[in-house]
C-alpha cells in the first residue's frame, strides 16, 4: 500500500513537472536542447535559437506529452532574422502551460535588427561601414541603435538636444497667394455704416469677362432688407460698380453665395475695393472671379467643415478662378468693422517654404517629411515626391500621408545625404549598401544596429474556426531595435514588438521593450485574457499597449497592470501608453505612465460598429502627458456611438498635463489646451471617481457634449486657464453629476467653471462640492452664469462650501487631506493613494 502512495505521488510530481529546454549562444541547433550549458565534449547541450526550440515543442505536444513545458533561453543577444510566429499548434492548455523565458530576467535580448561592423574612417568623425543586406534591395532602415541610444537620422534642421521638443523646427509657408490667406465661415462682420470699405490687392491670370460672387449673411429689416445697389465694388480707379443679388439670407450667420456683378479685368495686380455706399448691413465671408459663365461656387465649392477645410471643384482648363478670403483684406475702414484672424487654409498635395529654409540639396531621393499637420494633434511622415525650388513647394505623394499642411505647422525632413552634418546623424545609401556614421568622438562607433524587422513576436489564431493560440507565456525577455512603418492611418500608429490575434490567456510577464519602433503588444481579432504585467516599456517610438478590432473582433477581458511606461512616442507622437481603440472588459490598473507625447490611456467609440465600453482604468500613476499636441487630455475617452459606455475611471493621480501648439507665425506655445480627464465627443455613462488630477490647463475635466457621466470624490488642482470645462454640442448632453469633489486653485484669473453656453440642465446635479481659490474668494469664481454666487442662485451647489480643503503637502504633491478638512463634512472619501502606480500593483 505504501509503494501504491508513492508511485502515485511520483507520477503526479512527474506530470506537474516542467519539460525544460534550453536556448544559448553557445548552442547548436543539431542537439537536444535538454541541457542548460554544453558537455565537455560538445556532443549535446542547449539549442542556438528560438526557431528550433518552438520545433521541439511541436515535436514533444505531437508524442503527447502532458507536462508543462519551459523554453528557457541563457543571458545573451540573439538576432532574428524573422518573427517567431505562433500559431493554435503551438498552444499549451491551462494544466499544461508553454513558457519562454529568460534564464535571468532582461539579460536574453531579442533584436530585430541586424548588427554593423567594420567601421572604418572617411575622413575626421565620419565613419562609413558597409550593409550588404541593403544594397539594393527594398529594406529601408529607419533606426539605428549606437551603443544604448538612437542615432539621429540625417535632418534639416538638426535635432536640438537642448531642446529636444521646442527646437530643430522649420515652419510652413503659407501655399497660396494672400488674398487666399482665410477659411469659410469667418470673414469680416459687422460691415453697416455709410463708408465701410474693404481692400484687397489681387492678381488677375489672364484678360476676360469675369463673374463677381460674393459669400455674405444678412438680416436686415426694412429698406435695407435687400442690400442690391447698397453697396459697390471698385477695381483700382475704374467707375464703381453697383452690386445687385443681395437679398436677405434669414440670418447674419446664414451665408449663401449670389452672383453680383460681371467686371471686365485685364491680367495682371489690381486693387479690388468693396464699399457700403447706403447703409445696411452685411457679414462677408469671401468672394470670388471666375471667367467661366458656367462655374457656379454653390456647387463648386462644397464640403464645408467647421474647421474651414472644403472641396473645391476648379473650372475647366483655360478658365480662371480668384478665390478671395474677404478676412485676408488689406485694409478694412470702419468705426465697427470686425475681421478675423486670418486661418488660411491648408493643403495635403504640397507644403509651401520660406525662401532659405532649405539648402538646394541635390539628391533628395528617401527623404521624408516628419510634421504636425492641422491642429498638431497628431504627427505624421509622409515619402517626398519632389522638392520644387522656385515655387518654394515640397510636394507629398496623393495617398493622404498627412492631414492638410497649414499656416505655421511644425515640420523637420529626414533621410538627406547632404543632411549629414552633426554629431551622432546617420545616413544609408540603398544603391550601394554604405552606413555613414557621424560620431561625437574620433573613435569608431561600438554595438550598432539597423532596424530590420517591425515585428518579433507574432502570436496568430483562427478565432473564426475557434482554434485559438492560447496558454502561452513570455516572461523575463529584453526585446529591442525593431523598427516603424510609415502610415497613412497617422491618428492610430499600430506597429508593435508583440501581435497578438486570436490569443486568449497568454501573458507577457516582467519584459523590457527598450528602443523598439512601436508599440509593446498589440491586441486584436478578439484576443482576450491576455495578462500583460510588470512590464518596462521605455525609450519607444511609438506606446505601451495598443487595442484594436470593431465590435465583433475586439479584444476583450484584458489585464494590463503593474508595468512601468515611461519615454514614449519618439517618433509617432498621436499615441498612448495603453491605446484601446477599440475593446471593452478590459482592465488597465496600477500602471505607471510618465513623460508622453499625447494621452496616457485613451479609450475610444469611433462610431457604432468601433466602441469601448464597461474598461476600468484605476490605479495609476501618470505623469507629464501631452508633451508635444493638443486638445487632449491624460486620459481621454471618446463616444461617437452616442452611447452609454460603462466604462470607470478611477482612482488614478495626474500630474502635468501639458500640451503644445505651433503658431502661424512660427512659434511653438507650451503649455497649451489640456485636461486632466477629457471625456470628448459625446463621451457618456462615464464613472469618474477618486482620481487626483494637478496642474492642467483647460481642467481637471471637459466634458465635450456627453451625458450621464458621474463625476465625484476628485480632486482637482491648479489648472491655469479653468478649472473645470463644459462644451456642450447640442441637445444631447444632460443628465450628468458632479458630486463632492475638491477644486482648488492659485490663478485668480482663472475661470472656476467655464462652459459654451449658459444652460442649466447640463448636470442633473452639482453639489456638496468644496472650492478654494488660494489668496482669494473662491465664491466669486467665474462660472457661465457669472459668480459662483450667479450659480449657486441658479440651484447648484446647494450644500457646498468655499474653504481650504487643508492638504497634508500640496507642494509635494500630496493630496491626503488632513482630520480636520471640511471635506470630511460633505461625505468626501478617502482616496487609497498608497496603491496608486506600480506599487501598488499585487499579483
Amino acid at each position: 500500500m505504501c509503494a501504491l502512495f508513492i508511485l502515485l505521488a511520483v507520477s503526479a510530481f512527474a506530470q506537474q513537472t516542467p519539460v525544460r529546454l534550453y536556448v544559448s549562444p553557445t548552442g547548436d541547433d543539431r542537439w537536444s536542447g535538454r541541457y542548460a550549458v554544453p558537455d565537455a565534449k560538445r556532443k549535446d547541450g542547449p539549442f542556438a535559437t528560438l526557431t528550433r526550440a518552438q520545433q521541439e515543442v511541436r515535436r514533444l505536444k505531437q508524442q503527447g506529452v502532458n507536462r508543462p513545458i519551459e523554453v528557457i533561453v541563457a543571458e545573451g543577444t540573439y538576432y532574428l532574422n524573422e518573427p517567431l510566429v505562433f500559431t493554435p499548434d503551438d498552444s499549451g492548455t491551462a494544466q499544461n502551460p508553454i513558457t519562454y523565458r529568460a534564464q535571468k530576467a532582461g539579460r536574453a535580448i531579442l533584436s530585430g535588427g541586424v548588427p554593423v561592423t567594420g567601421w572604418r574612417r572617411v575622413q575626421g568623425n565620419l565613419w562609413r561601414a558597409e550593409v550588404p543586406e541593403a544594397r539594393g534591395t527594398s529594406w529601408t532602415p529607419r533606426l539605428l541603435r549606437v551603443g544604448e541610444r538612437w542615432a539621429i537620422r540625417a535632418r534639416h534642421p538638426n535635432f536640438d538636444p537642448q531642446n529636444p521638443r521646442t527646437g530643430g523646427w522649420l515652419f510652413a509657408g503659407f501655399h497660396g497667394e494672400r488674398w487666399e490667406r482665410g477659411v469659410f465661415g469667418q470673414g469680416v462682420g459687422n460691415i453697416h455704416n455709410v463708408g465701410d470699405t474693404l481692400v484687397w490687392r489681387i492678381r488677375v491670370p489672364a484678360d476676360g469677362e469675369y463673374l463677381l460672387w460674393m459669400r455674405y449673411g444678412s438680416d436686415n429689416q426694412g429698406e435695407a432688407r435687400d442690400m442690391s445697389g447698397r453697396c459697390v465694388v471698385q477695381v483700382d480707379e475704374q467707375d464703381p460698380v453697383p452690386l445687385s443679388g443681395l437679398g436677405s439670407t434669414g440670418g447674419w450667420g446664414t451665408f449663401r453665395w449670389s452672383h453680383v456683378a460681371t467686371i471686365r479685368l485685364s491680367a495682371g495686380e489690381h486693387t479690388l475695393r468693396w464699399r457700403n455706399t447706403q447703409g445696411g448691413g452685411l457679414n462677408m465671408d469671401a468672394l470670388a472671379l471666375c471667367d467661366d459663365p458656367n462655374w457656379n461656387p454653390e456647387q463648386a465649392i462644397g464640403d464645408l467643415e467647421w474647421w474651414g477645410a472644403f472641396r473645391l471643384q476648379k473650372p475647366p482648363a483655360g478658365k480662371h478662378l480668384v478665390l478671395i478670403q474677404a478676412e485676408a483684406c488689406d485694409e478694412a475702414i470702419g468705426r465697427e468693422v470686425t475681421v478675423a484672424t486670418p486661418q488660411p487654409p491648408g493643403s495635403r498635395e504640397y507644403l509651401a517654404f520660406s525662401e532659405g529654409d532649405l539648402p538646394r540639396w541635390q539628391d533628395t531621393t528617401g527623404a521624408e517629411l516628419h510634421i504636425f499637420p492641422a491642429w498638431g494633434w497628431v504627427n505624421a511622415i509622409a515619402p517626398i515626391v519632389r522638392i520644387d525650388y522656385e515655387a518654394r513647394r515640397i510636394l507629398l505623394p496623393p495617398d493622404g500621408y498627412t492631414d492638410d499642411i497649414r499656416l505655421g505647422n511644425r515640420y523637420f525632413i529626414e533621410n538627406v545625404r547632404e543632411a549629414l552634418d552633426a554629431p551622432n546623424e546617420w545616413y544609408l545609401d540603398r544603391q550601394t549598401g554604405s552606413l555613414l556614421y557621424l560620431s561625437e568622438t574620433d573613435k569608431a562607433p561600438a554595438n550598432t544596429v539597423l532596424t530590420r524587422l517591425d515585428r518579433l513576436i507574432v502570436l496568430k489564431g483562427e478565432p473564426e474556426r475557434n482554434r485559438w493560440v492560447e496558454h502561452l507565456r513570455f516572461e523575463g525577455f529584453a526585446f529591442t531595435d525593431t523598427d516603424y512603418t510609415l502610415t497613412t492611418n497617422y491618428y492610430m500608429p499600430a506597429d508593435a514588438v508583440v501581435w497578438m490575434a486570436g490569443a486568449r490567456d497568454c501573458v507577457v510577464r516582467e519584459c523590457t521593450f527598450r528602443l523598439v519602433g512601436g508599440y509593446a503588444l498589440r491586441l486584436e481579432e478578439r484576443s482576450q485574457r491576455i495578462r500583460f504585467v510588470k512590464n518596462r516599456v521605455e525609450d519607444v517610438a511609438q506606446g505601451g499597449v495598443i487595442l484594436i478590432g470593431d465590435n465583433a473582433s475586439q479584444p476583450h477581458h484584458n489585464l494590463i497592470a503593474g508595468n512601468l511606461m515611461r519615454n514614449l512616442g519618439h517618433v509617432y507622437k498621436h499615441v498612448a501608453g495603453v491605446y484601446v481603440i477599440t475593446g471593452s472588459d478590459n482592465r488597465i490598473a496600477h500602471n505607471t505612465i510618465w513623460d508622453t507625447p499625447r494621452y496616457a490611456i485613451s479609450l475610444k467609440c469611433l462610431d457604432e460598429t468601433r466602441s469601448s465600453h464597461r474598461n476600468i482604468v484605476e490605479y495609476n500613476d501618470l505623469r507629464r502627458t501631452n508633451l508635444e499636441t493638443n486638445d487632449t487630455g491624460a486620459i481621454e475617452t471618446l463616444g461617437r456611438d452616442h452611447k452609454d459606455t460603462g466604462n470607470i475611471i478611477r482612482y488614478n493621480l495626474i500630474l502635468d498635463s501639458v500640451g503644445m501648439i505651433s503658431t502661424p507665425d512660427g512659434r511653438i506655445i507650451t503649455p497649451y489646451f489640456t485636461w486632466g480627464i477629457y471625456l470628448d465627443d459625446y463621451s457618456s455613462g462615464t464613472t469618474v471617481v477618486g482620481n487626483i488630477v494637478a496642474r492642467t490647463v483647460n481642467g481637471g475635466i471637459c466634458v465635450h457634449g456627453g451625458r450621464n457621466n458621474l463625476f465625484e470624490n476628485n480632486i482637482f488642482v491648479d489648472a491655469s486657464v479653468e478649472q473645470i470645462r463644459l462644451q456642450p454640442r447640442d441637445d444631447f448632453m444632460q443628465g450628468n453629476r458632479f458630486l463632492r469633489n475638491i477644486v482648488a486653485y492659485s490663478n485668480p484669473q482663472a475661470a472656476l467653471i467655464f462652459s459654451w453656453d449658459r444652460r442649466t440642465d447640463r448636470f442633473a446635479e452639482w453639489d456638496y462640492n468644496l472650492y478654494w481659490l488660494k489668496g482669494g474668494d473662491a465664491g466669486k469664481g467665474r462660472t457661465p452664469l457669472g459668480t459662483l454666487e450667479d450659480w449657486r442662485r441658479a440651484g447648484f451647489d446647494a450644500h457646498s462650501l468655499v474653504a481650504d480643503p487643508l492638504f497634508v503637502a500640496p507642494e509635494r504633491d500630496d493630496y491626503r487631506l488632513r482630520p480636520n478638512s471640511p471635506a470630511w463634512r460633505l461625505g468626501f472619501q478617502p482616496i487609497p493613494v498608497e496603491k496608486i502606480g506600480v506599487k501598488g500593483w499585487k499579483e
